[in-house]
C-alpha cells in the first residue's frame, strides 16, 4: 500500500510541477491520463448451487439453495493475464448467474467469450450488477479487458471460474477395476498386503499355499497376476505383513521375508521362541520402529529393530490363525510414539466368535483389549470375516454378515462401513458419502466366494490413496475418495 501512494503522491508532484511550468508560459492546463489496464482484484458474490439431502423415506433428494462464494480468493497471474480459483467451488453451483466485484484501473470494463473459432468475442460492458454466465465457456473462460482513462484498450485476462465435478468427500467405486484372474483360478484365506507399487496376495488354493501379485500404477490400473514359486508349504497366508518395506511371513513358526520375488528365512534374529502370529508394525516419525507378534504359548513379543523381548502374556489373541487386520496411528503429540490397533475375531470359551480390537504405544508393554461381545450401539458390530483399514486419518472397519443386534439393518455383508475417531474403542455406521456402491454388487461378489471358505476377499490400501478389493478369483474392485485424488494447485 505504501508503494501505491508513494506512486500517486509522485505522479501528483510531476503533474503539479508541470502545471506550474505550464502557468509561466500561458494560462493552459495540461492533464496527461494514465494507460494502466491491469485488474488488481476479482470475486464473486452469493450463488445458487444444487445440494442433496434425504427425503422422509431415507433416499436421496435434490434442492436448490444459496450459498456466499466471497471468500473464495481468485488469483490474478498479471504476467500471463489470467484469474481463476484455485480451490474449486462446491459441486453443484450454478455459474450461469455470476455477479462479480472487480477493481482495476479503471471502472470501463469490458467482457465477452472467444468463440470456438479463436475470434474476437462481442464485447459487454461490465456492471458490478450484472448476472454473468461463465458456464458458457467452462473450460477456457471469459475475456475481460479493461479500457484506461487514456481511451486505450488493455490485453484481455481469461477469467475462469473452476467448479468441482465431484463431491470432495465422496468415496467413489470403479466395480470392475481389473477383472484379471488369478493364475490359481480361486483363492481363500487371503491377506492382501502392498509395497512398492504391487499387491501381494496370500491365500490357499485348496491345501496349497499360494502368492501372487500385480502391479498397480499411480492411476489406478493393474496388471495381471503372476505366480510365485517356492512358496513354502506351511505358509500362513494369515500371517503376512509387509514392515520396513519388506513383506514378512511365517511357515511353521519360522519367519520369512519376501522381496520382488524371492522368498527367503528372514535375515532378522531368530526370536528364542516359535511365532505363532504376526499381529502388527509401527513406525514412528523420529524414525523408531517395532514388530509385533505372540507366540505359539501366547505369549506378546516385539522386534525392536535389533532384538526380540516378551511383552507378557498374550490370551487376548486366539489360540486359532486368524486374519487380523492391523493399522499404526501416529500421535500427534509426540514423534517418538505411535499406536498399533489390532482388528479381528475372537472365540470366547463356549466358541462363540465375537469382534474384538487391541491396542498399545509403542512405548507400553501391554495390549489392551476391547471386547465387543456385548450388544451396544457404541461398539463395532461382529463382523464376520471382517477388514479395518487406516484412511482419510480414520479408522474404518467391514466385511461379512453381522452379528450384532442394534446394526440390524446393517447386517448383510458389504453393506455398510464402521468408522471409528478414537482408537477403535466406539464405532458408528457411516451413513453418507463414505459406502459401498447401491446396486449391491459387492455383496454379491463376497458371497460367491464365501461359498468356497473363508477368507475368500481381501483389502489393501496403496500408496495413492485407493482402495483394492480382491475377491476370490482374483478380480479387483477400486475406491478411493474424491479429495485423496486430486492434484494441488497451490
Amino acid at each position: 500500500m505504501k508503494i501505491r501512494f508513494l506512486s500517486i503522491l509522485l505522479a501528483s508532484l510531476a503533474l503539479a510541477t508541470f502545471s506550474m511550468t505550464s502557468c509561466l508560459n500561458d494560462d493552459t492546463i495540461e492533464v496527461t491520463y494514465t494507460n494502466e489496464t491491469s485488474i488488481i482484484h476479482f470475486s464473486v458474490g452469493t450463488l445458487w448451487m444444487q445440494k442433496t439431502g434425504q427425503a422422509q423415506d431415507g433416499s436421496d433428494s435434490l434442492y436448490m439453495d444459496t450459498l456466499s462464494m466471497s471468500n473464495y480468493p481468485f488469483t490474478i497471474d498479471q504476467l500471463n493475464r489470467t484469474i481463476e480459483n484455485k480451490d474449486s467451488l462446491p459441486v453443484g453451483t450454478d455459474i450461469s448467474r455470476v455477479v462479480t466485484n472487480i477493481n482495476a484501473d479503471s471502472p470501463y470494463i469490458v467482457y465477452g467469450k472467444i468463440d470456438s473459432l479463436g475470434t474476437e468475442p462481442v464485447d459487454t460492458l461490465w456492471t458490478n450488477t450484472d448476472s454473468i454466465n461463465f458456464a458458457v465457456a467452462p473450460s477456457e473462460g471469459l475475456t475481460f479487458k479493461v479500457m484506461s482513462y487514456s481511451g486505450r484498450m488493455g490485453k484481455a485476462y481469461h477469467i475462469k471460474i473452476n467448479v468441482h465435478q465431484q463431491e470432495p468427500d465422496s468415496l467413489t467405486w470403479d466395480e470392475e477395476a481389473s477383472q484379471q484372474a488369478f493364475v490359481s483360478q480361486s483363492l481363500t484365506r487371503q491377506k492382501a498386503v502392498y509395497t512398492d507399487g504391487r499387491i501381494y496376495v496370500f491365500g490357499q488354493d485348496g491345501d496349497t499355499p499360494v502368492i501372487e501379485y500385480t502391479t498397480v500404477s499411480t492411476n489406478g490400473q493393474a496388471d495381471g497376476w503372476i505366480a510365485l514359486d517356492n512358496v513354502p508349504q506351511e505358509t500362513d497366508s494369515y500371517s503376512a505383513m509387509v514392515w520396513n518395506g519388506t513383506v514378512y511371513f511365517l511357515a511353521d513358526g519360522t519367519l520369512y521375508e519376501l522381496s520382488g520375488s524371492v522368498i527367503q528365512p528372514s535375515s532378522l534374529p531368530a526370536p528364542a521362541y516359535r511365532l505363532k502370529q504376526l499381529l502388527a508394525n509401527a513406525t514412528t516419525a523420529s524414525g523408531l520402529s517395532y514388530l509385533y507378534a505372540y507366540t505359539e504359548d501366547n505369549r506378546c513379543v516385539t522386534y525392536n529393530g535389533t532384538s526380540w523381548s516378551e511383552d507378557g502374556e498374550g490370551s487376548i489373541f486366539p489360540d486359532v490363525n486368524q486374519r487380523f487386520s492391523f493399522a499404526s496411528l501416529p500421535v500427534s503429540y509426540n514423534s517418538t510414539l505411535t499406536r498399533a490397533v489390532v482388528f479381528g475375531f475372537h472365540p470366547d470359551a463356549l466358541g462363540n466368535e465375537f469382534g474384538f480390537a487391541a491396542s498399545r504405544l509403542n512405548s507400553e508393554n501391554d495390549w489392551i483389549a476391547y471386547d465387543y461381545a456385548q450388544a451396544d450401539t457404541f461398539y463395532c458390530p461382529n463382523i464376520a470375516d471382517g477388514t479395518m483399514i487406516y484412511y482419510d486419518k480414520k479408522l474404518y472397519a467391514f466385511g461379512g454378515f453381522i452379528n450384532s443386534l442394534p446394526h440390524k439393518e446393517y447386517r448383510h455383508p458389504f453393506n455398510t462401513f464402521f468408522e471409528s475417531t478414537d482408537n477403535g474403542l466406539s464405532w458408528k455406521p457411516v451413513t453418507r458419502y463414505v459406502r459401498f456402491p447401491k446396486s449391491d454388487s459387492f455383496k454379491q461378489k463376497y458371497e460367491e466366494g464365501e461359498s468356497l471358505g473363508e477368507g475368500s476377499y481381501s483389502c489393501v490400501v496403496d500408496e495413492n490413496n485407493f482402495i483394492w478389493i480382491i475377491w476370490h478369483n482374483g478380480y479387483m474392485s477400486r475406491g478411493r475418495i474424491n479429495r485423496l485424488g486430486f492434484l494441488p494447485k497451490w
